[in-house]
């Protein structure tokens, strides 16, 4: 198939470019630095505009998306944060619907913070949307894609475990000794390893009657006070210096509910299909991330 990736040199992206090109896909890749990108060999083209597609696309995944973290939610940087997912979104999706040839499938990023806070409750692609304004954000973004005139699937991304992604802050801060439970630790963790991510995402782009939302997470969600002691196992270091809920509302404000909200989704509809998980366990996620950096240091 002829593949196109927004958001393709990102942590997901990479490694979904990387397995579609080892299946034997062609891979278009768009990005604002296509021409620095293109000289290294991540995928088969790279564009830095949807209008030097001069041939149709078999299927698109839309992945563009500016990091929640990187700085504090100004209201200029919400609206960066809307336009990378939201207004680029609808702009996708109105070329796409122009072409003459539509591909067969759009698979759009999203994510289970759609569902905010919800405490114990088990959550499936069925229960309601949060009422903050991340939640909003992700149904909007969700909204935008649900205009194309082609099979959609919303990928509703939990948090990605990699060499990279959510781990790549938290692994320096465990080593040093310095990791700890966030707020109470009681919190649900809704985790994905990213191999079962990749994978998933593939499954969805081949079943033909995928379409709609599908909670792209492992089956076995964690308190985060689990998954901070499983970190600190895996690493070899002690876990402590758990800062209070009431500090990270004070550093970083509206964005800690990021990270203090609980939000167990399960993968219901991904079950339904008979999809099996390489890591349903958290100990064995860990393990195959952090194992070969361990016998490296020994």
């Amino acid at each position: 198939m002829r593949i196109l990736i927004t958001g393709g040199s990102g942590f997901l992206g990479q490694s979904l470019t990387s397995a579609l090109l080892a299946r034997g896909d062609e891979v278009l890749i768009l990005s604002r630095s296509a021409a620095s990108n293109a000289r290294n060999k991540l995928a088969s083209h790279w564009v830095q505009s949807l209008d030097e597609i001069d041939a149709p696309i078999d299927a698109v995944f839309n992945l563009t998306g500016a990091n929640l973290f990187s700085r504090p939610w100004t209201k200029a940087r919400k609206r960066e944060l809307c336009d990378s997912r939201i207004a680029f979104t609808q702009v996708l999706v109105d070329w796409l619907n122009k072409q003459a040839q539509a591909p067969r499938v759009l698979l759009s990023g999203s994510a289970i913070g759609i569902y905010g806070d919800q405490g114990d409750h088990a959550l499936t692609e069925q229960s309601e949307q949060g009422k903050d304004w991340a939640a909003n954000l992700v149904a909007d973004w969700e909204a935008a894609a649900a205009s194309a005139g082609t099979r959609t699937v919303n990928l509703r991304t939990g948090l990605v475990l990699g060499d990279g992604g959510l781990l790549q802050p938290l692994r320096p801060l465990f080593k040093l000794g310095l990791g700890g439970s966030l707020g109470d630790g009681q919190f649900w963790y809704s985790w994905i390893h990213l191999q079962d991510w990749v994978k998933a995402a593939l499954f969805l782009l081949d079943l033909e009657g995928a379409s709609g939302p599908y909670n792209l997470t492992a089956p076995t969600p964690v308190r985060y006070k689990e998954f901070a002691n499983g970190l600190g196992k895996a690493l070899h270091r002690p876990v402590w210096l758990t800062p209070p809920a009431w500090a990270l509302n004070l550093m970083l404000r509206e964005q800690a509910s990021l990270l203090l909200s609980s939000t167990k989704a399960m993968p219901t509809r991904l079950h339904e299909t008979g999809f099996e998980w390489q890591y349903g366990v958290l100990s064995d996620a860990l393990a195959a991330i952090l194992t070969p950096e361990r016998e490296s240091t020994e």
